[in-house]
C-alpha cells in the first residue's frame, strides 16, 4: 500500500501560503498525482478552506485550535487524506517549533504511515524587510522572534512574490536568508505567477533530503506566547441579500478598504485580511497582507450576484473587540451604501491562547 507523502508548508501571516499551497496542488495533479489540502486555524469560518473548495480542490480543515496543539485532530485530518499521494499541511501563520511538535512526531509514526517531507516556510519580501531592519513600528519585536524560529527550523526557506521586487533588491534579501539560516536551502518563487514552483517541488521530494525535518530548536515560550496574543483575530460569517443585482466585486474592494483602514486609524499592522464571497455558483475573494499593501481581487465574479455568503477573515496587531466593533460598523455601512440586507451574522473575535503542544519531541 502507498504511503502519501506530507509536506507542511509554514510560514508567517501574509506570506502567501495558501496561494503556493494551492498552486503546488494543482502541478500535483497535473502529473497524475491525488493531493489532498488540510488548512488550519483557531476558529470557524475559514476563507483558505472555501477558496480551496471553490477551486476544486480536495480539502478538510482542523479549527479550534493550531496543528501543534492538537496533534491527535491532525493525525485524523491526514487520516481522512491517507489515500493521496500528497498531503500539503498549511498551519496557522503564528505557529513554529513545527519540526518538534508536528515533524518530528509525524516521522515517529503518530499520524499513520506517512512519508514526511522537509519543512518549507516561506517568508515575503515587505515582512521579511521590515524584519531584517527591526522595524517595530510594524510589529513588535516578539512577533519577529516568531519569524526568527520559523525561519531557523526549515529545510527550505521559500522567498515567494519575487515577481513584486526588482533582481537588486531579491539579490539583498536571498544574501541575508542564505548568511544567517545556513541550515536551510533557500529558494525563490512566485506563487501568483508560478515561477520556480516546479524547482520547489522537486527539491522537497528529492530523495538525498527525505531524511530531514528532524533538528530540534530552542524556543523561549513564554516570549511566543505574549508575542501571539499581541494578534487580534477575527472570522465572521454573514449572509448579504439585495433585491436587485450589485456588483459583488466592488462590494468586496469597498469593505476590504474600510476594515484596512480601521486598522491604521487604530495605529495596528495587519497580518492578514481576507474576504471570501460566495454568490450564485460563482465566487469572489480579496486580501491584504499589511497596511501598506494595497487590497486585492485574487479571484473575480464574472457578472453581478443579488446575495450570497460573506467569511471576513482579519489578523492585526489591533485588539479584538475593537475589531468585532469595527467590523460591525463596517458592515453597517455598506450594508446601507449597496442597499443590502444582512442575516445570520456570526463572529469569534479573540487573541490566540498560549501554545501548549501535545508532543515536543
Amino acid at each position: 500500500m502507498k504511503c502519501a507523502q506530507l509536506m507542511v508548508i509554514g510560514g508567517f501571516l501574509g506570506a502567501g501560503k495558501t496561494t503556493a499551497m494551492m498552486q503546488l496542488a494543482e502541478r500535483i495533479k497535473a502529473q497524475d498525482k491525488t493531493v489532498g489540502l488540510i488548512t488550519n486555524d483557531q476558529t470557524d469560518f475559514l476563507v483558505d478552506t472555501q477558496y480551496a473548495k471553490s477551486q476544486a480542490l480536495d480539502v478538510v480543515e482542523l479549527t479550534g485550535s493550531c496543528f501543534c496543539c492538537n496533534y491527535p485532530g491532525f493525525a485524523e485530518k491526514i487520516g481522512a487524506m491517507e489515500t493521496k499521494d500528497f498531503v500539503l499541511a498549511e498551519p496557522v501563520g503564528s505557529c513554529t517549533d513545527l519540526v518538534s511538535t508536528i515533524m518530528k512526531p509525524s516521522k515517529a509514526g503518530k499520524a499513520g504511515d506517512i512519508t514526511v517531507l522537509p519543512l518549507s516556510v516561506l517568508v515575503e519580501p515587505d515582512r521579511l524587510t521590515q524584519f531584517m531592519a527591526k522595524d517595530t513600528t510594524a510589529f513588535s519585536e516578539g512577533v519577529y522572534y516568531i519569524m526568527e524560529k520559523q525561519m531557523e527550523e526549515a529545510d527550505f526557506i521559500v522567498l515567494n512574490k519575487i515577481d513584486t521586487v526588482d533582481d537588486e533588491r531579491k539579490k539583498t534579501l536571498l544574501a541575508f536568508l542564505m548568511e544567517n539560516y545556513p541550515h536551510g536551502q533557500v529558494l525563490e518563487i512566485s506563487a501568483k505567477t508560478g515561477e520556480g514552483l516546479k524547482e520547489w517541488l522537486s527539491a522537497v521530494t528529492g530523495e538525498e533530503v527525505r531524511g530531514a525535518s528532524t533538528r530540534k530548536i530552542e524556543v523561549e515560550y513564554q516570549t511566543y506566547g505574549d508575542a501571539e496574543a499581541e494578534m487580534g483575530w477575527l472570522n465572521a460569517q454573514v449572509t448579504i441579500q439585495g433585491g436587485h443585482a450589485f456588483d459583488g466585486n466592488r462590494f468586496l474592494q469597498t469593505l476590504g478598504q474600510s476594515l484596512k483602514e480601521s486598522v491604521v486609524d487604530h495605529l495596528g499592522e495587519i497580518g492578514h485580511l481576507k474576504l471570501f464571497l460566495e454568490g450564485e455558483g460563482d465566487s469572489a475573494k480579496l486580501s491584504c497582507t499589511s497596511i501598506q499593501s494595497m487590497v486585492n481581487l485574487d479571484k473575480v465574479l464574472g457578472e453581478a450576484i443579488s446575495g450570497g455568503k460573506l467569511t471576513i477573515n482579519l489578523r492585526a496587531a489591533v485588539d479584538p473587540e475593537i475589531l468585532k466593533t469595527e467590523t460591525e460598523a463596517a458592515l453597517k455601512d455598506i450594508k446601507g451604501e449597496f442597499a443590502l440586507e444582512t442575516g445570520n451574522y456570526l463572529v469569534e473575535a479573540f487573541r490566540p491562547g498560549f501554545p501548549n503542544p501535545t508532543y515536543r519531541l
